[in-house]
């Protein structure tokens, strides 16, 4: 039996690691070929090579890529264990000076332990399994009969019986709107940044001390912020009442940024979430959606999984904060079990005086949609109001009920995962609704930037670095620049510089990887949209096998990733201690794969 892997990163790496973790149901030899052209374990996107100011954005002691009960060591074990030795290289020593479990690593030090847990993987496996690296691209895979034929391009050809498509996040051909903006870009002498990975881009290209519109306030948005102003050369500083001062270089750009909400990704919670952590699931359970209908998300699934996150949020209210509340529990669930959450608005009126313990989904995740605002100035000013409060919120545990939320989101996912894996779930629902208002909303909430960073953006603020531009903002061409207006005020703001902070638009077609495109292009893959302006993912089955343009699952091409349909919730690695779907998941292809029990062949050359 012999398994390819295109691409080595954390996907890979863990499905190897649980192949050799299953090495004992081996009746074979198992020959594991993993392709990529970076270094195995961390590949492209955590490549060691990164500014080490951009971060995580999870506390080390979250960050897991080993199974629940392996004994194997989150990142903030592994560095720990590790310091005298890391403490060595120049690159890390500062980092690894003020390290702490609560820190938030830098990405370069986070490649430090996913190079690890593969060279620990290798070195554990028993002598029926073997492991072959390449540092190379695969271009194309030729089916041939009981095998597939990998073709790389350093001139090798690998026979395999099964492959695994883990390339993680592929560029993408730029799309119609980013071609239009390269192109007016190109015709007046201006500076266009389109969406991409923060530390695949060249901030040296964006201009000094002259405005600049940023499009997108998330984790990008935090990127660009790093490298535009701390980057070049300024410094933060307390001052005597211990706000965070910023003291400018000259260098940085007047930044103008803006997105649809307004305003950037909820911080990190700073307590701990393990001691608000209520009885899940309650109601969002695989069993609360009887029967073998494909179910619709936005009617079936997402009232329900609404529901659940209420009842965590007053659950946790009302155990540890009673004092803000009025009658028994019992009546509020009982509520939200038979009506759900939006209907059951008087009652929690009448149960909870104060409207800051509330549960709103909406304005959870439109929190200035009902904003109007004078100017753009007015806005920026508001805007800096919200993040200020939503700082002092996360950093307090007297809102342990956003804490018990968060869980709840994780808990969801477990069972929106397992309604994927069953195929209960449309397709169209996965590639939008699952995808796109599930995930939206859980990176928004849940996956947001290191309090530190909001405390960062707070201090630009005050330094004019940034202004921001409110909620509903669009980025356009603009005779010879580029502007940004917004619905909620008259102002338009005009630049020279625009930058997309943001990763490309998922898309199999249009793939910047070319044996993706290649794929498509034969029906061999097939993408799954739900209309033309969506994402458009690799489509699998339950047991993530690639299904091809009729419909056909390949029985040995499987596909893993933030770009495969369905994968948003799995990620690249999982808190320790939830049974994460990460580490389920790669599990159960680990024994799909093992399974196979089939002849070993052997690479060729061409």
């Amino acid at each position: 039996m012999i398994i390819a892997f295109v691409g080595g990163g954390p996907r890979a790496t863990g499905i190897l690691e649980r192949i050799v973790g299953r090495a004992d149901e081996l009746t074979e030899p198992i020959d594991v070929h993993v392709v990529d052209p970076h270094p195995p374990g961390a590949g492209r996107i955590w490549r060691r090579n990164q500014d080490p100011l951009l971060w995580m954005n999870s506390v080390a002691a979250d960050v897991a890529m080993l199974p629940d009960g392996s004994g194997g060591p989150t990142l903030a074990e592994w560095v720990t264990a590790n310091r005298d030795t890391l403490v060595t290289d120049p690159a890390l020593r500062e980092e690894i000076l003020r390290f702490t479990p609560s820190s938030f690593a830098s990405r370069s030090l986070q490649s430090h332990y996913l190079a690890h847990v593969f060279e620990s993987a290798v070195k554990a496996r028993p002598d029926r399994v073997r492991v072959h690296v390449h540092r190379a691209c695969v271009v194309d895979i030729e089916d041939r009969g009981a095998h597939q034929r990998l073709i790389l391009d350093d001139g090798i050809v690998l026979e395999v019986t099964d492959v695994v498509l883990a390339q993680g996040q592929p560029d993408t051909l730029p799309p119609a709107d980013v071609q239009a903006f390269t192109a007016h870009a190109e015709t007046h002498g201006l500076r266009y940044i389109g969406p991409g990975y923060t530390a695949d881009l060249d901030p040296a290209l964006v201009p000094e001390a002259e405005p600049v519109l940023i499009s997108g306030l998330g984790l990008a948005f935090v990127d660009w912020m790093v490298l535009l102003a701390e980057s070049r050369g300024g410094t933060f500083s307390r001052s005597g009442d211990g706000t965070l001062v910023y003291t400018a270089s000259g260098r940085e750009p007047l930044v103008y940024a803006g997105s649809r909400r307004g305003v950037p990704y909820h911080a990190k919670i700073s307590y701990s979430i393990a001691d608000a952590a209520p009885p899940l699931p309650r109601f969002f359970v695989p069993e609360a959606f009887p029967g073998t209908e494909t179910l619709d998300f936005r009617t079936a699934v997402w009232p329900l999984a609404v529901a659940e996150l209420a009842w965590a949020h007053y659950h946790e209210l009302f155990r540890s904060h009673p004092d803000r509340v009025r009658g028994p529990f019992i009546e509020l669930e009982a509520a939200l079990g038979r009506d759900g959450a939006r209907a059951v608005g008087e009652l929690v009126e009448r149960m909870v005086p104060d409207p800051e313990d509330h549960f709103d989904i909406d304005t959870l995740d439109r929190p200035l949609r009902h904003a109007r605002f004078d100017s753009a100035a007015d806005a920026a000013e508001q805007v800096h109001r919200y993040i200020e409060a939503d700082l002092a919120r996360r950093r307090d545990p007297r809102f342990s009920a956003d804490a018990a939320v968060f869980s709840a989101l994780l808990s969801v996912y477990r069972t929106v995962g397992e309604l994927v894996r069953t195929e209960r779930l449309r397709p169209d629902d996965v590639a939008s609704q699952v995808e796109g208002q599930l995930h939206s909303f859980f990176s928004f909430l849940a996956s947001g930037p290191p309090p530190e960073r909001l405390e960062q953006l707070l201090a630009l603020g005050r330094a004019g670095v940034i202004r921001y531009l409110g909620p509903e903002v669009r980025f356009e061409a603009d005779g010879d620049g580029f502007r940004a207006t917004s619905h909620v005020h008259h102002d338009v703001v005009r630049a020279r510089t625009l930058i997309e902070a943001r990763l490309p638009s998922a898309s199999i077609s249009r793939s910047a990887d070319a044996l993706l495109r290649s794929l498509h292009e034969r029906g061999e893959v097939r993408e799954v949209s739900a209309s033309p302006t969506s994402p458009a993912k690799l489509a699998v089955d339950g047991s993530s096998r690639v299904i091809d343009a009729s419909g056909t699952a390949h029985p040995h091409r499987y596909a893993v990733g933030m770009w495969v349909a369905g994968h948003a919730w799995s990620g690249a690695f999982a808190r320790p201690g939830i049974d994460a779907g990460f580490f389920r998941h790669n599990d159960a292809i680990a024994a799909d794969l093992v399974a196979g029990h089939r002849a070993v062949s052997h690479p060729a050359r061409r």
